[in-house]
Formats: structure tokens, C-alpha cells, sequence
């Protein structure tokens, strides 16, 4: 059995750098494990405490928390959420949609959305990247507060360009009949591609997708046309893509959705403002039809 204190304090020692995660990696979920972990936790020493809350988080995520250390986190969330800053929320492949409203609650209310909690941006990010990396399937989004006028809902559950497109696509559909227009993105943050829809009045006027461009439909958005036409490129953007984000030469610098999202709604990634009035507050909740569960196991930060 590995030492568990031997590796808290390596934990401790490393703080927030990248190591992190490969000295996570040396423990184990076994019984034993988590029992010598949460002794720390109630027992210290004290200068460990902290970090053996982080191991439990990895190794077993909300389930593997005793009740009072529950409690201590989210007493944790609400003290750093009073100065925290508006800040990006995203991960290696971020699906988002973006609703034309500055009432959070009632546009999680016209999505379905169950469960909501209260959490920092940093907390926000980390759940959604685990879940792109882990469990695609939890049905638990990020809800952010409404920035200029939208608000966003991230998570893999907002993926409108997958297996569960044409049940995303109705949903779009019927939240822009409600509120007029609604967009749903895709961005690659490490070149794996970009997409986009935009539904007006209940119904799709745009879909385009870099790595699958049949999918595409509808009429090219005024600032894909402007792109076109400064860049001397004849016809539709998906006329020039191949499958699997294959660009023909004019191409590789086409539109990515993040810029397209920060020109039309809202971008949640590298191109989010930081500055902005806000309605509401960050907040995680769970998709219609899904469980609410706890947090799954990852390396969090609050």
C-alpha cells in the first residue's frame, strides 16, 4: 500500500503545478485508501487536511466525501464567490449554447434544467473539463450569469453536432420560438475543429460544421460571407472542407467558432469578457431526463 501521508505532502509541496495530477495518480481508490485519507481529514495533521480532501475528490469525487466535508466546501464556494471574478469556463472541446436573456432562472426553467448549485468559476471549469474527459454522459451543464445580454449553458449534454443532434436541434428550436434566436457552438481549442447553429423564430437558418460539412445547411451567416468575400474565396465555406477538418489551402484561416461566438453571442472560452455587467451567478445543473448524482471523480479546484 502506498504511504498516503508520503504523497499528501508531495501533493502539498507541489501546490498548483502540473505535477499535480501524476503524483494524484500514484494513489488508489481501495477501501484502505480512502479510509487512511479521510483519518487525515478528521485527524489531521492539519496541514494536510487540504490536500487529502483533494485526493478523496480525485479518487471518488462527491461520493467518496463525508457530509461534513460537503459541508465545508460549499461554506467554501459561497465565501470565494462573493469577490470572484467573471472568468472563462471551458475545456479541450467546448459545446455551448448562448440564449438571448438576462433572466438565468427562467431560461434554465424553459430549458428543463434541474438541481441548480451555486459554484466558483474555477470549480465550474474544472467539472466541465472532467466531464468532457470522463463522463460525456452525466447530463450536468455550467450555467453561467448573462453576459451582454446572453446566457450561456456549457457542457457535453449541449453538444448539438453529435450522436443526439436532432434531439439538441428540436430543443434550439423551440428556445428560439420562445426567445427569438438561439446558437449553439463547438470549438477545438487544440485544433480539432469548429461548429456552429443558429435557429431564429423556431426554426434552423445555419448549421456548419468544419469537421463533418455535409451536416452544414442553411445560408452562410453575414460574417461568413464577409470572410469569404475579403479573402477572394468563391461559394460556401463548406464547399471548401473536407471530412475530418480538412481544409483546402484559402481556408486554413476560415472563421473558428470561439471568434464567431464573440461577434453574434457569447463566447465562453479564450474570448469570454471578464469586465462585463452580470445577471446572476455561476452555477452547475442537470439536463432534463438526467440524474442528479453527485460530482464525479477528478482533479478539482475551488
Amino acid at each position: 500500500m502506498v504511504d498516503v501521508r508520503e504523497v499528501l505532502e508531495q501533493l502539498r509541496a507541489a501546490a498548483r503545478s502540473e505535477g499535480r495530477g501524476r503524483i494524484l495518480r500514484r494513489l488508489d481508490d481501495t477501501p484502505e485508501t480512502l479510509a487512511a485519507l479521510r483519518a487525515v481529514r478528521r485527524d489531521g495533521p492539519g496541514h494536510l487536511r487540504l490536500t487529502a480532501l483533494d485526493a478523496l475528490a480525485y479518487l471518488g469525487g462527491e461520493a467518496a466525501l463525508e457530509p461534513a466535508d460537503i459541508a465545508s466546501v460549499e461554506r467554501l464556494v459561497r465565501i470565494r464567490r462573493r469577490n470572484d471574478a467573471l472568468r472563462p469556463v471551458m475545456s479541450c472541446w467546448t459545446y455551448w449554447w448562448c440564449i438571448p436573456s438576462n433572466d438565468q432562472t427562467a431560461v434554465m426553467a424553459s430549458i428543463g434544467l434541474t438541481g441548480p448549485r451555486p459554484v466558483t468559476y474555477d470549480l465550474a471549469c474544472s467539472v466541465i473539463d472532467i466531464l468532457e474527459h470522463c463522463d460525456r454522459d452525466a447530463g450536468k451543464v455550467y450555467v453561467g450569469p448573462a453576459v451582454n445580454g446572453w446566457t450561456p449553458v456549457v457542457g457535453p449534454g449541449c453538444n448539438a453536432f453529435g450522436k443526439r443532434h436532432n434531439d439538441v436541434k428540436v430543443t434550439l428550436e423551440r428556445l428560439s420560438a420562445e426567445y427569438g434566436e438561439a446558437h449553439a457552438f463547438y470549438f477545438g481549442a487544440q485544433g480539432d475543429g469548429s461548429a456552429w447553429l443558429v435557429a431564429r423564430n423556431g426554426a434552423t437558418v445555419r448549421r456548419f460544421s468544419s469537421i463533418d460539412p455535409q451536416q452544414s445547411s442553411g445560408e452562410p451567416l453575414p460574417i461568413e460571407r464577409q470572410w469569404m468575400r475579403d479573402n477572394g474565396v468563391p461559394g460556401r465555406p463548406e464547399e471548401h472542407l473536407g471530412r475530418d477538418d480538412d481544409f483546402s489551402d484559402e481556408m486554413w484561416e476560415f472563421i473558428e467558432a470561439n471568434d464567431l461566438a464573440a461577434t453574434i453571442s457569447l463566447d465562453v472560452g479564450w474570448r469570454h469578457p471578464t469586465d462585463a455587467a452580470t445577471y446572476g451567478g455561476p452555477l452547475l445543473a442537470n439536463l432534463p431526463g438526467t440524474s442528479p448524482g453527485p460530482l464525479p471523480p477528478g482533479n478539482y479546484k475551488l
